[in-house]
């Protein structure tokens, strides 16, 4: 994920040039769910709050 977000910084200046704009916004969708898939693998923390 972090090389991931590089990428994603490396590529906002050029943000004005469609195909990276069209990019970006894939991109951020893609994120989003692997973000999703990962929250289910990914054990809470020891000392996180419950509800």
């Amino acid at each position: 994920m972090q090389q991931l977000d590089g990428l994603r910084r490396l590529l906002e200046p050029h943000r004005g040039y469609l195909p990276v704009r069209e990019y970006l916004a894939r991109f951020d969708d893609a994120r989003r769910a692997r973000m999703l898939l990962l929250a289910d693998l990914i054990p809470p923390s020891p000392g996180g709050t419950t509800a």
